[in-house]
């Protein structure tokens, strides 16, 4: 949301990052940097015969946060001085799939630097500790069919979507129950999602070749290799664990007895973290001094929420409750945390905490510099915080279900991520004027994104796993690729859902969805970094934090452990 989100940063921090459970904080520095300052830990790991082991994420873990750091080339791990690795008692450890893990309590004093070396040993890694990445790409078929697979893993593993046998038919019920009659009935030709009626007979026929009856429950894997160059392994990764987060037997989504952040706002004095769960009526609030979390439970006006949703909502006719909670975030021009949910938008004032509900709105939405909700909900509406007003737009029927998220910028234009067209759209008040700009890459599923301070608009191509900027005052659409040489839709199958701006530094955050990596892109360059992550996060939102030392992305792990 531009003019909120970007046009006022002096204001309000766009560094919304983490989105629920915990928070990553991302961080580069130069090797330089690194050697010059003091560390209370540093270390070496290395193979039981004495290799160095390079791109190994080393945990400190203290109380409810944990930090990580990599190995070098030469093996070597340090905390920066910076990092919030303090004096104290900690556990050190490493936890690989395909290493045995290795725990070591230390204390660590202040002026002093601790060595802890560790030697690891290889171990044969389980399928349970695959990502659908690393399933999809071993399994047999072409690049076609493992695409439509892979999409499964937005809500279950791929480990459970194919720990049952089915036929043909079986599958093409599976598909039909997953998808909701309403998607699995339509052609959307735009869009490469498996939840329409051209992929419904090609899934079913693939999933009943791998996994039909009297196959194998054994599923082929491989694992990525780790990144392991200096510019993959100069990062430090803190963890803030929140309240009900859960565990990774977690693997159906929509468990309410553990929390699911999905987006998060950060205030201007860089104390506090707010988040929404998805399945629950709570506000969290991290304080990032002490890494206590407050959760705030709020009421919502009738109407509001999903609640009811799911296989019983006629209208969805899907599998799950989708969801009662909220999800876009945003501040506006009072310093208040906006957020939103279906039919309805949600105002937290943060000096009084309190909570002030209206039964209008959407999840995701757009504010202007007025501080006016914008959203597609059964229509395209403006809310007025100040009146509670709503003013119906005129604009074609098909945007709403075609759109996944949108922003607005300064000139309270509205951009939509055209998930179902493979296009932006951009709504212009002065004008009412409504036009579409397509992707370069077809069927790419734009989904989450962000503003930067030239008014472009950065999204996360999902289904082609690349990252578009659109210029609107050019109306050109350019796209980035995440791995040099990889071709949309096919192996690794990358899928990038949200992007994040840092105009300081002028890198594009991004993440892919099916494994456990992160991506920069340096906007000047094109040139892509790969991060690979401690825990196997589902990341749903991304944000930068502006006025950080260094080059700082929050992330949310929205799937517990949260």
């Amino acid at each position: 949301m531009k003019s909120i989100r970007d046009g006022q940063k002096t204001r309000y921090t766009r560094a919304l990052m983490t989105l629920v459970t915990l928070a990553l904080c991302i961080y580069q520095w130069s090797a330089e940097l690194v050697a010059a300052e003091d560390t209370l830990l540093a270390g070496r790991v290395t193979s039981p015969t004495g290799e160095a082991l390079a791109g190994i994420p080393v945990r400190a873990n203290r109380d409810n946060t944990t930090v990580s750091v990599y190995t070098n080339t030469r093996g070597e791990y340090s905390y920066p001085a910076w990092s919030q690795v303090k004096e104290g008692s900690y556990s050190v450890s490493v936890e690989l799939s395909d290493y045995e893990h290795v725990k070591q309590p230390v204390t660590l004093s202040s002026g002093k630097t601790m060595t802890v070396d560790l030697k690891l040993t290889a171990r044969t890694p389980s399928v349970e500790d695959a990502t659908p990445s690393e399933i999809v790409a071993a399994l047999p078929g072409t690049n076609e069919q493992k695409h439509l697979l892979i999409q499964c893993d937005n809500c279950h593993s791929l480990q459970h979507a194919l720990r049952v046998p089915r036929d043909k038919e079986g599958w093409a019920q599976i598909i039909r129950r997953m998808a909701g009659e309403r998607e699995i009935n339509r052609d959307t030709p735009n869009t490469r999602a498996y939840g329409q009626k051209q992929y419904l007979e090609p899934l079913a026929e693939y999933l009943a070749m791998i996994r039909g009856p009297g196959s194998s429950s054994n599923l082929p894997f491989k694992l990525r290799p780790r990144p392991t160059d200096d510019a993959s392994t100069r990062l430090v990764v803190t963890e803030y664990s929140v309240p009900r987060g859960g565990s990774l037997a977690n693997i159906i989504r929509g468990d309410r007895e553990a929390a699911w952040p999905h987006d998060i706002l950060l205030d201007k004095d860089g104390q506090y973290a707010y988040y929404t769960d998805h399945y629950s009526h709570n506000l969290g609030r991290l304080d990032r001094h002490t890494g206590e979390v407050k959760e705030f439970p709020y009421e919502v006006a009738q109407g509001m929420g999903r609640e009811g949703g799911g296989v019983v909502q006629l209208a969805q006719r899907r599998a799950g409750n989708p969801g009662g909670g909220a999800h876009d975030m945003l501040w506006d021009p009072e310093g208040n945390v906006v957020f939103g949910m279906d039919n309805g938008t949600i105002v937290f004032n943060p000096k009084t905490e309190k909570f002030k509900p209206y039964a209008y709105g959407s999840n995701m939405f757009g504010m202007d510099g007025a501080g006016n909700v914008w959203y597609l909900q059964e229509g395209f509406h403006k809310l007025d915080l100040k009146t509670g007003t709503v003013t119906d737009i005129d604009i074609l029927e098909y945007v709403e279900r075609a759109t996944y998220d949108m922003e607005n910028d300064a000139q309270g234009r509205s951009f939509f991520n055209m998930f179902q067209e493979s296009a932006i759209g951009m709504y212009d008040p002065e004008t009412g004027k409504f036009d579409t700009f397509p992707t370069p890459t077809h069927g790419s599923g734009p989904r989450r994104g962000d503003v930067d301070d030239q008014g472009r608009i950065w999204t996360g191509l999902y289904w082609a796993g690349l990252v578009s900027m659109f210029d609107p005052d050019t109306g050109q659409v350019k796209e980035f690729s995440l791995i040099p040489g990889v071709q949309p839709y096919g192996p690794p199958f990358v899928s990038a859902y949200s992007v994040a701006v840092d105009d300081k530094h002028q890198i594009a955050w991004t993440n892919d969805f099916n494994s456990k990596r992160t991506y920069r892109i340096d906007i000047q360059t094109g040139k892509s970094t790969e991060y690979f992550m401690p825990l196997p996060y589902e990341v749903r939102d991304m944000k930068v934090e502006d006025n950080a030392p260094r080059p700082t992305v929050w992330i949310p792990a929205y799937r517990p452990p949260s």
